[in-house]
């Protein structure tokens, strides 16, 4: 297959990822199944257990769910049984065993807080510390940490 370059002489992937050929083809024809055995998977189970998680792996062999946080883990593990028994309907051949992993989905963004500023009792010892320093820079920089509004 002819590879087309860009202006600054990159090689294109997207002809090479949406083909079915090759051993990139490859790998993208058997996410397309894994996640459709994951559809499946989760409306054969009890709506309790639809939700958080992904299917790695799934063969006579093992059957291998992330859940994208340890509660979610711990749900799975629980339900083995019923996992494994839905694999076999799915499948016709039930796994051996059920490997449950962590992994945080990394396209969910992260809800990050910013700090809260010092209480009073923190703004005092702040406050004490800044007097013993001498470097006016630090200094300074410790009287404007413990000038900020307490948490309300």
């Amino acid at each position: 297959m002819p590879s087309r370059k860009t202006d600054n002489g990159l090689r294109r992937l997207a002809p090479r990822l949406d083909g079915d050929g090759g051993p990139l083809g490859g790998v993208a024809r058997f996410a397309r199944e894994l996640e459709t055995h994951r559809r499946r998977l989760q409306q054969g189970l009890p709506e309790s257990l639809r939700g958080q998680w992904r299917l790695a792996r799934l063969d006579e062999v093992e059957i291998v769910v992330v859940a994208e946080s340890p509660a979610w883990a711990t749900r799975l593990r629980y339900a083995g049984p019923q996992i494994q028994e839905a694999a076999a309907r799915l499948t016709g051949v039930r796994p051996r065993r059920v490997t449950v992993r962590i992994a945080p989905a990394a396209d969910r963004p992260r809800c990050h807080q910013p700090p809260h500023p010092p209480g009073e009792h923190a703004r005092a010892a702040i406050r004490a510390a800044a007097e013993t320093m001498d470097d006016p820079r630090l200094r300074e920089a410790l009287r404007r940490l413990a000038d900020t509004e307490p948490a309300s």
